[in-house]
């Protein structure tokens, strides 16, 4: 899923930050009082001294003393009485510091104290993220929006909600080369288009019509069926032809690309599916389970989920004349995108329906959190 960005993980850190800054630098004058964020990059005990990357500013160098409070904040904690004090020597590359003291000098600080969130508490807030953007979110297409009731209307494989937002909503819009977490933008309602591809995590209705907004991430994406003219594996480019527009595209295939092939038989049950008066069919038996996230299609499947457990294929498994559905960045270049993600194996599905692309793409979960958060 797209990745989250550091600055909305560590909001709660940056809040303690605030706290501390007037019991560690007690004697200094307002002004110079100074604090700033970022990941740990080196560490040299011996030196009293590490390398901090940080969000805003570059790379630092951080000074400290015996006299330097260094403390570890567990996740989730915004009190820094809870905080453990440890020694210089126990932080490590990847670590999320906040470091506080008096005005820096050119790029080095001198540190009164060091808050910092451990590389491996960072992955359990992560999971914890991930897991939750899996079981309360859901992908799909704007198709309305009423900006008097401030809701929104989705559709997600066959299913459409209506998405209800509020003062607490938080709204982040991607970016049109990325449809990474980090590189998504804080926005707001007003933003939103039809057309937009959206992500909402919160909990459903009881009757599952609607979606109490709690995060959103939303963004134009393109969702299209092709044939693959040609392939460059040096470059992890592929030229193809849209079938709707008949233009050719270049897509570069990246290690944020996802990609998966349909079996054969798994292609002519959703065929039957997603075909004009379609009902959901019995599952084979080597089918993945259909089960949990996201917009749940007829017959309680989720085909979001069960494209994510077949395996993933490498771009050198496609070759000319291969049809497949992608859903790539928007893009400032007509002519060139980044695919998000991109299915093989749809021949049967092409077939039988003229907006399968669009039903399955657009269900098909862009990650989170949300992220993956994909929501933040």
């Amino acid at each position: 899923m797209p990745q989250q960005g550091y600055s909305t993980r560590f909001k709660g850190i940056a809040v303690i930050c605030t706290v501390a800054a007037a019991a560690f630098a007690q004697g200094q004058p307002a002004a110079t009082r100074s604090q700033i964020a970022g990941t740990v990059s080196a560490v040299d005990a011996a030196a009293n001294h590490l390398t901090l990357k940080s969000d805003k500013d570059g790379v630092v160098e951080v000074n400290t003393t015996a006299r330097t409070l260094v403390l570890r904040i567990p996740p989730g904690e915004t009190d820094p009485k809870k905080g453990s004090k440890v020694a210089l020597s126990t932080l490590a590359p990847g670590d999320r510091a906040v470091i506080v003291g008096p005005a820096p000098i050119g790029n080095t600080w001198n540190a009164g104290a060091i808050l910092v969130m451990t590389r491996g508490d960072i992955a359990s807030i992560q999971q914890k993220e991930e897991e939750d953007w899996r079981r309360r979110g859901t992908t799909g297409n704007v198709t309305a929006i009423d900006a008097a009731a401030r809701s929104i209307t989705i559709k997600s494989g066959s299913h459409t909600y209506t998405v209800a937002t509020d003062a607490k909503t938080t709204w982040n819009r991607y970016s049109l080369e990325s449809a990474r977490f980090a590189d998504a933008k804080p926005s707001t309602f007003d933003a939103v288009k039809a057309g937009d591809q959206l992500r909402v995590l919160g909990n459903k209705s009881e009757d599952g019509a609607s979606i109490q907004a709690e995060k959103i991430v939303f963004g134009s994406f393109r969702q299209i069926a092709a044939t693959i003219s040609s392939i460059d594996l040096a470059k992890g480019e592929m030229t193809v032809k849209d079938l709707a527009t008949k233009k050719p595209l270049v897509i570069k295939v990246d290690s944020d690309s996802t990609m998966r092939r349909l079996p054969e038989q798994m292609a002519r049950m959703l065929a039957r599916r997603y075909a004009p008066g379609g009902r959901q069919p019995e599952a084979p038996a080597n089918a993945p389970a259909m089960a949990g996230r996201g917009g749940r299609g007829p017959g309680g499947g989720d085909v979001g989920q069960m494209l994510d457990r077949l395996p993933a294929m490498a771009l050198a498994e496609l070759k000319p004349g291969d049809a497949v559905m992608v859903s790539t960045t928007q893009g400032s270049d007509p002519g060139h995108a980044t695919a998000i993600m991109l299915l093989a194996g749809v021949e049967p599905l092409l077939t039988a329906s003229p907006t399968a692309t669009r039903d399955i793409m657009s269900g098909w979960d862009l990650g989170g959190g949300g992220g993956g958060d994909t929501g933040q």
